[in-house]
Protein backbone atom coordinates (compact mmCIF):
# COMPACT_ATOMS: atom_id res chain seq x y z
CA UNK A 1 0.00 0.00 0.00
CA UNK A 2 1.30 3.40 -0.94
CA UNK A 3 2.01 5.83 1.83
CA UNK A 4 -0.40 8.68 1.62
CA UNK A 5 1.10 12.19 2.03
CA UNK A 6 0.04 13.73 5.28
CA UNK A 7 -1.49 17.18 4.98
CA UNK A 8 0.55 20.09 6.27
CA UNK A 9 -0.41 21.32 9.69
CA UNK A 10 -1.63 24.86 10.09
CA UNK A 11 1.53 25.98 11.83
CA UNK A 12 3.77 24.43 9.15
CA UNK A 13 1.86 26.21 6.39
CA UNK A 14 2.04 29.52 8.24
CA UNK A 15 5.77 29.00 8.83
CA UNK A 16 6.53 28.24 5.16
CA UNK A 17 4.42 31.03 3.72
CA UNK A 18 5.10 33.83 6.19
CA UNK A 19 7.81 33.21 8.78
CA UNK A 20 10.30 31.50 6.46
CA UNK A 21 9.89 34.12 3.73
CA UNK A 22 12.60 36.46 2.46
CA UNK A 23 10.27 39.42 2.03
CA UNK A 24 8.91 38.98 5.56
CA UNK A 25 12.43 38.87 6.97
CA UNK A 26 13.37 41.99 5.01
CA UNK A 27 10.31 43.89 6.26
CA UNK A 28 11.02 42.74 9.80
CA UNK A 29 14.60 44.00 9.58
CA UNK A 30 13.39 47.36 8.22
CA UNK A 31 10.88 47.58 11.06
CA UNK A 32 13.58 46.86 13.65
CA UNK A 33 15.86 49.46 12.05
CA UNK A 34 13.09 52.07 12.22
CA UNK A 35 12.54 51.20 15.89
CA UNK A 36 16.23 51.76 16.58
CA UNK A 37 16.19 55.08 14.71
CA UNK A 38 13.08 56.15 16.63
CA UNK A 39 14.74 55.33 19.97
CA UNK A 40 17.82 57.32 18.95
CA UNK A 41 15.64 60.31 18.03
CA UNK A 42 13.64 60.06 21.26
CA UNK A 43 16.83 59.96 23.33
CA UNK A 44 18.80 62.47 21.28
CA UNK A 45 19.97 64.20 24.46
CA UNK A 46 22.21 61.23 25.21
CA UNK A 47 24.14 61.98 22.02
CA UNK A 48 24.89 65.61 22.93
CA UNK A 49 28.52 64.86 23.93
CA UNK A 50 29.05 63.14 20.57
CA UNK A 51 27.56 66.08 18.65
CA UNK A 52 29.68 68.56 20.61
CA UNK A 53 32.81 66.53 19.90
CA UNK A 54 31.88 66.36 16.22
CA UNK A 55 31.17 70.10 16.05
CA UNK A 56 34.65 70.80 17.43
CA UNK A 57 36.58 68.34 15.28
CA UNK A 58 34.58 68.36 12.06
CA UNK A 59 35.76 71.77 10.71
CA UNK A 60 39.41 70.70 11.02
CA UNK A 61 38.64 67.35 9.38
CA UNK A 62 36.75 69.01 6.50
CA UNK A 63 39.51 71.57 5.85
CA UNK A 64 42.18 68.88 6.06
CA UNK A 65 40.14 66.61 3.78
CA UNK A 66 39.82 69.27 1.08
CA UNK A 67 43.55 70.03 1.24
CA UNK A 68 44.25 66.28 1.21
CA UNK A 69 42.53 65.82 -2.13
CA UNK A 70 44.42 68.83 -3.50
CA UNK A 71 47.90 67.85 -2.26
CA UNK A 72 47.74 64.05 -2.47
CA UNK A 73 48.45 63.89 -6.25
CA UNK A 74 51.54 66.10 -5.81
CA UNK A 75 52.83 63.93 -2.96
CA UNK A 76 52.46 60.78 -5.07
CA UNK A 77 54.10 62.56 -8.00
CA UNK A 78 57.15 63.46 -5.91
CA UNK A 79 57.35 59.92 -4.56
CA UNK A 80 57.11 58.15 -7.91
CA UNK A 81 58.83 60.52 -10.32
CA UNK A 82 61.37 62.29 -8.10
CA UNK A 83 61.89 59.34 -5.71
CA UNK A 84 61.51 61.53 -2.63
CA UNK A 85 60.68 59.83 0.63
CA UNK A 86 57.09 60.09 1.78
CA UNK A 87 57.72 62.24 4.86
CA UNK A 88 59.86 64.73 2.97
CA UNK A 89 57.36 64.86 0.08
CA UNK A 90 54.53 65.59 2.51
CA UNK A 91 56.55 68.33 4.22
CA UNK A 92 57.40 69.95 0.87
CA UNK A 93 53.77 69.85 -0.29
CA UNK A 94 52.49 71.35 2.96
CA UNK A 95 55.15 74.08 2.99
CA UNK A 96 54.37 75.00 -0.63
CA UNK A 97 50.64 75.12 0.15
CA UNK A 98 51.16 77.30 3.23
CA UNK A 99 53.52 79.59 1.31
CA UNK A 100 51.05 79.95 -1.56
CA UNK A 101 48.18 80.76 0.82
CA UNK A 102 50.25 83.35 2.71
CA UNK A 103 51.49 84.91 -0.54
CA UNK A 104 47.99 85.20 -1.95
CA UNK A 105 46.59 86.69 1.24
CA UNK A 106 49.41 89.20 1.68
CA UNK A 107 49.00 90.49 -1.86
CA UNK A 108 45.25 90.12 -2.20
CA UNK A 109 43.81 91.12 1.17
CA UNK A 110 44.96 94.79 1.08
CA UNK A 111 43.55 95.27 -2.42
CA UNK A 112 40.27 93.56 -1.52
CA UNK A 113 40.00 95.57 1.68
CA UNK A 114 40.42 98.76 -0.35
CA UNK A 115 37.77 97.68 -2.87
CA UNK A 116 35.41 96.54 -0.11
CA UNK A 117 35.81 99.86 1.73
CA UNK A 118 35.14 101.72 -1.51
CA UNK A 119 32.05 99.62 -2.17
CA UNK A 120 30.71 100.24 1.35
CA UNK A 121 31.34 103.98 1.11
CA UNK A 122 29.47 104.20 -2.17
CA UNK A 123 26.45 102.20 -0.98
CA UNK A 124 24.42 105.34 -0.08
CA UNK A 125 25.15 106.78 -3.52
CA UNK A 126 24.18 103.46 -5.11
CA UNK A 127 20.92 103.48 -3.14
CA UNK A 128 20.13 107.05 -4.14
CA UNK A 129 20.87 106.32 -7.79
CA UNK A 130 18.69 103.23 -7.70
CA UNK A 131 15.80 105.09 -6.05
CA UNK A 132 16.13 107.91 -8.58
CA UNK A 133 15.95 105.48 -11.49
CA UNK A 134 12.97 103.66 -9.94
CA UNK A 135 11.16 106.94 -9.34
CA UNK A 136 11.82 107.99 -12.93
CA UNK A 137 10.44 104.69 -14.23
CA UNK A 138 7.48 104.99 -11.90
CA UNK A 139 6.71 108.51 -13.18
CA UNK A 140 6.87 107.28 -16.76
CA UNK A 141 4.88 104.05 -16.36
CA UNK A 142 2.80 104.88 -13.23
CA UNK A 143 3.42 101.49 -11.57
CA UNK A 144 2.94 102.67 -7.99
CA UNK A 145 0.95 105.70 -6.79
CA UNK A 146 2.41 108.36 -4.51
CA UNK A 147 0.19 107.25 -1.63
CA UNK A 148 1.49 103.69 -1.92
CA UNK A 149 5.08 104.94 -1.91
CA UNK A 150 4.36 106.92 1.27
CA UNK A 151 2.84 103.85 2.91
CA UNK A 152 5.85 101.73 2.01
CA UNK A 153 8.18 104.40 3.36
CA UNK A 154 6.20 104.60 6.61
CA UNK A 155 6.23 100.83 7.06
CA UNK A 156 9.96 100.65 6.49
CA UNK A 157 10.57 103.47 8.97
CA UNK A 158 8.35 101.79 11.59
CA UNK A 159 10.07 98.45 11.09
CA UNK A 160 13.56 99.85 11.60
CA UNK A 161 12.47 101.92 14.61
CA UNK A 162 11.15 98.77 16.28
CA UNK A 163 14.28 96.87 15.38
CA UNK A 164 16.35 99.64 16.92
CA UNK A 165 14.99 98.76 20.40
CA UNK A 166 16.76 95.40 20.23
CA UNK A 167 19.98 96.81 18.77
CA UNK A 168 21.98 96.65 22.01
CA UNK A 169 20.98 93.07 22.81
CA UNK A 170 21.70 92.01 19.25
CA UNK A 171 25.08 93.72 19.34
CA UNK A 172 26.11 91.95 22.55
CA UNK A 173 24.96 88.62 21.13
CA UNK A 174 26.86 89.28 17.93
CA UNK A 175 30.03 90.05 19.89
CA UNK A 176 29.69 86.74 21.72
CA UNK A 177 29.15 84.92 18.44
CA UNK A 178 32.22 86.60 16.93
CA UNK A 179 34.37 85.51 19.88
CA UNK A 180 33.09 81.94 19.59
CA UNK A 181 33.68 81.89 15.83
CA UNK A 182 37.22 83.24 16.19
CA UNK A 183 38.06 80.61 18.81
CA UNK A 184 36.67 77.87 16.57
CA UNK A 185 38.77 79.11 13.65
CA UNK A 186 41.89 79.21 15.82
CA UNK A 187 41.30 75.59 16.85
CA UNK A 188 40.74 74.65 13.21
CA UNK A 189 43.90 76.42 12.02
CA UNK A 190 45.98 74.69 14.69
CA UNK A 191 44.61 71.17 14.30
CA UNK A 192 43.96 71.03 10.53
CA UNK A 193 47.68 70.78 9.54
CA UNK A 194 48.18 67.88 11.96
CA UNK A 195 45.14 66.06 10.60
CA UNK A 196 46.31 66.80 7.04
CA UNK A 197 49.78 65.37 7.71
CA UNK A 198 48.44 62.05 8.97
CA UNK A 199 45.89 61.92 6.14
CA UNK A 200 48.70 62.27 3.60
CA UNK A 201 50.85 59.78 5.50
CA UNK A 202 48.30 57.06 6.27
CA UNK A 203 45.54 57.79 3.76
CA UNK A 204 46.26 54.72 1.63
CA UNK A 205 46.24 52.46 4.71
CA UNK A 206 43.03 53.90 6.15
CA UNK A 207 40.68 51.37 4.47
CA UNK A 208 42.80 48.52 5.83
CA UNK A 209 42.64 49.91 9.37
CA UNK A 210 38.89 50.42 9.27
CA UNK A 211 38.19 47.02 7.68
CA UNK A 212 39.65 45.22 10.72
CA UNK A 213 36.37 45.78 12.59
CA UNK A 214 34.34 44.29 9.71
CA UNK A 215 33.66 40.52 9.60
CA UNK A 216 36.23 38.68 7.50
CA UNK A 217 33.74 37.56 4.86
CA UNK A 218 32.78 41.15 4.06
CA UNK A 219 36.17 42.91 4.28
CA UNK A 220 36.96 42.79 0.58
CA UNK A 221 33.60 44.27 -0.38
CA UNK A 222 33.95 46.88 2.37
CA UNK A 223 37.37 47.99 1.11
CA UNK A 224 36.00 48.23 -2.44
CA UNK A 225 33.12 50.37 -1.15
CA UNK A 226 35.53 52.75 0.64
CA UNK A 227 37.63 53.01 -2.52
CA UNK A 228 34.55 53.91 -4.57
CA UNK A 229 33.59 56.58 -2.03
CA UNK A 230 37.11 58.00 -2.14
CA UNK A 231 37.07 58.14 -5.95
CA UNK A 232 33.69 59.91 -5.98
CA UNK A 233 34.62 62.50 -3.37
CA UNK A 234 38.14 63.15 -4.70
CA UNK A 235 36.97 63.66 -8.28
CA UNK A 236 34.19 65.99 -7.12
CA UNK A 237 36.38 68.09 -4.81
CA UNK A 238 39.24 68.48 -7.27
CA UNK A 239 36.90 69.14 -10.16
CA UNK A 240 34.79 71.70 -8.31
CA UNK A 241 37.84 73.60 -7.05
CA UNK A 242 39.33 73.68 -10.55
CA UNK A 243 36.07 74.86 -12.12
CA UNK A 244 35.63 77.50 -9.38
CA UNK A 245 39.13 78.85 -10.08
CA UNK A 246 38.41 79.01 -13.81
CA UNK A 247 35.09 80.79 -13.17
CA UNK A 248 36.88 83.30 -10.93
CA UNK A 249 39.37 84.06 -13.70
CA UNK A 250 36.69 84.31 -16.41
CA UNK A 251 34.44 86.67 -14.44
CA UNK A 252 37.32 88.85 -13.24
CA UNK A 253 38.77 89.11 -16.74
CA UNK A 254 35.40 89.75 -18.40
CA UNK A 255 34.26 92.39 -15.92
CA UNK A 256 37.67 94.11 -16.12
CA UNK A 257 37.47 94.23 -19.93
CA UNK A 258 34.05 95.93 -19.91
CA UNK A 259 35.21 98.33 -17.16
CA UNK A 260 32.83 97.21 -14.40
CA UNK A 261 33.64 98.68 -11.00
CA UNK A 262 34.86 96.21 -8.35
CA UNK A 263 35.49 93.55 -10.99
CA UNK A 264 38.01 91.63 -8.87
CA UNK A 265 35.79 91.72 -5.81
CA UNK A 266 32.83 90.34 -7.75
CA UNK A 267 35.03 87.71 -9.44
CA UNK A 268 36.37 86.54 -6.08
CA UNK A 269 32.78 86.29 -4.89
CA UNK A 270 31.73 84.28 -7.95
CA UNK A 271 34.52 81.70 -7.58
CA UNK A 272 33.58 80.31 -4.14
CA UNK A 273 29.87 80.64 -4.89
CA UNK A 274 30.38 78.41 -7.93
CA UNK A 275 30.98 75.57 -5.46
CA UNK A 276 27.16 75.57 -5.24
CA UNK A 277 26.16 73.69 -8.42
CA UNK A 278 23.77 75.43 -10.83
CA UNK A 279 22.92 78.32 -8.48
CA UNK A 280 26.31 79.74 -7.49
CA UNK A 281 27.07 81.70 -10.65
CA UNK A 282 23.51 83.08 -10.77
CA UNK A 283 23.79 84.33 -7.18
CA UNK A 284 27.13 85.99 -7.95
CA UNK A 285 25.49 87.72 -10.94
CA UNK A 286 23.15 89.80 -8.73
CA UNK A 287 25.69 92.42 -7.50
CA UNK A 288 27.15 92.71 -11.01
CA UNK A 289 23.69 93.36 -12.44
CA UNK A 290 22.98 96.02 -9.79
CA UNK A 291 26.25 97.87 -10.45
CA UNK A 292 25.77 97.55 -14.21
CA UNK A 293 22.19 98.86 -14.05
CA UNK A 294 23.23 101.86 -11.99
CA UNK A 295 26.21 102.63 -14.23
CA UNK A 296 24.57 102.60 -17.67
CA UNK A 297 22.42 100.43 -19.97
CA UNK A 298 25.49 99.51 -22.03
CA UNK A 299 27.30 98.32 -18.88
CA UNK A 300 24.27 96.24 -17.92
CA UNK A 301 24.33 94.65 -21.37
CA UNK A 302 28.06 93.98 -20.99
CA UNK A 303 27.47 92.21 -17.66
CA UNK A 304 24.83 89.98 -19.27
CA UNK A 305 27.17 89.17 -22.18
CA UNK A 306 30.03 88.28 -19.81
CA UNK A 307 27.70 86.02 -17.83
CA UNK A 308 26.46 84.27 -20.97
CA UNK A 309 30.04 83.70 -22.16
CA UNK A 310 30.98 82.27 -18.74
CA UNK A 311 27.88 80.07 -18.69
CA UNK A 312 28.66 78.62 -22.13
CA UNK A 313 32.31 78.00 -21.25
CA UNK A 314 31.45 76.41 -17.91
CA UNK A 315 28.61 74.17 -19.05
CA UNK A 316 29.93 73.19 -22.48
CA UNK A 317 33.72 73.11 -21.96
CA UNK A 318 34.95 73.27 -18.36
CA UNK A 319 32.50 71.02 -16.51
CA UNK A 320 32.43 68.23 -19.16
CA UNK A 321 36.22 68.35 -19.52
CA UNK A 322 37.13 68.60 -15.83
CA UNK A 323 34.20 67.02 -14.00
CA UNK A 324 32.86 64.65 -16.65
CA UNK A 325 30.15 62.40 -15.19
CA UNK A 326 32.15 61.37 -12.15
CA UNK A 327 29.16 61.40 -9.80
CA UNK A 328 26.88 59.53 -12.23
CA UNK A 329 23.88 61.59 -11.08
CA UNK A 330 21.14 63.15 -13.15
CA UNK A 331 21.03 66.98 -13.00
CA UNK A 332 17.50 66.96 -11.59
CA UNK A 333 18.73 64.67 -8.79
CA UNK A 334 21.46 67.20 -7.95
CA UNK A 335 18.88 70.01 -7.85
CA UNK A 336 16.65 68.07 -5.43
CA UNK A 337 19.67 67.18 -3.28
CA UNK A 338 20.67 70.86 -3.11
CA UNK A 339 17.15 71.92 -2.14
CA UNK A 340 16.79 69.25 0.56
CA UNK A 341 20.31 69.66 1.97
CA UNK A 342 19.99 73.45 2.00
CA UNK A 343 16.67 73.22 3.84
CA UNK A 344 18.06 70.83 6.46
CA UNK A 345 21.63 72.05 6.95
CA UNK A 346 21.78 75.55 5.42
CA UNK A 347 24.84 76.72 3.52
CA UNK A 348 26.92 73.76 4.71
CA UNK A 349 24.32 71.39 3.27
CA UNK A 350 24.30 73.22 -0.06
CA UNK A 351 28.09 72.96 -0.39
CA UNK A 352 28.56 69.41 0.89
CA UNK A 353 25.17 67.93 0.02
CA UNK A 354 26.17 66.58 -3.41
CA UNK A 355 29.35 64.72 -2.34
CA UNK A 356 27.51 63.52 0.78
CA UNK A 357 24.74 62.13 -1.40
CA UNK A 358 27.34 60.48 -3.65
CA UNK A 359 28.84 58.70 -0.62
CA UNK A 360 25.39 57.66 0.59
CA UNK A 361 24.57 56.38 -2.89
CA UNK A 362 27.67 54.16 -2.91
CA UNK A 363 26.75 52.82 0.54
CA UNK A 364 23.16 52.04 -0.42
CA UNK A 365 24.20 50.51 -3.77
CA UNK A 366 26.72 48.23 -2.06
CA UNK A 367 24.18 47.14 0.54
CA UNK A 368 21.60 46.41 -2.16
CA UNK A 369 24.10 44.39 -4.20
CA UNK A 370 24.90 42.36 -1.10
CA UNK A 371 21.18 41.79 -0.54
CA UNK A 372 20.77 40.66 -4.15
CA UNK A 373 23.53 38.11 -3.73
CA UNK A 374 22.39 36.64 -0.42
CA UNK A 375 18.65 36.62 -0.99
CA UNK A 376 16.66 34.41 -3.31
CA UNK A 377 14.56 37.27 -4.69
CA UNK A 378 16.78 38.06 -7.72
CA UNK A 379 17.54 34.79 -9.53
CA UNK A 380 17.81 36.63 -12.86
CA UNK A 381 20.63 38.80 -11.50
CA UNK A 382 22.53 36.07 -9.69
CA UNK A 383 21.70 32.59 -11.05
CA UNK A 384 21.95 29.55 -8.77
CA UNK A 385 25.41 28.00 -8.38
CA UNK A 386 24.34 24.62 -9.81
CA UNK A 387 23.46 26.33 -13.10
CA UNK A 388 26.62 28.36 -13.50
CA UNK A 389 28.40 25.54 -15.34
CA UNK A 390 25.55 24.77 -17.70
CA UNK A 391 25.84 25.94 -21.36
Amino acid sequence: MKNLRQPESGFSWFYQRFLNNHITILLLNIFLLLLVVNEIVQNAGLLDPIWKFASITMPAIVVAGILFYVLDPFVHLMERRLHIRQGLAIAIAMLVAVGAIILVFLNLIPFLAKQAAGAVSTLPQFANDMLAKLNHLNQVHHWISTNNLDQVNQRVTTYFSKRGLNLLTGTLTSIGNVVTTVSDWVITIITAPLVLFFMLKDGTRFPHYVSQVVPTAYRERFVVMLDQMNVKVSSYVRGQLTVALCVLIIFTTGYSIIGLRYALLIGLLAGPLNLIPYFGSAIALIPALIIGAITSPSMLLGVVIVYLIEWVLETQVLSPLIMGNSLAMHPITIVFVLLAAGKMFGLVGVIFGVPGFAVLKVLVTTAFQWYQEYSALYPDVFPPEDKLGEP
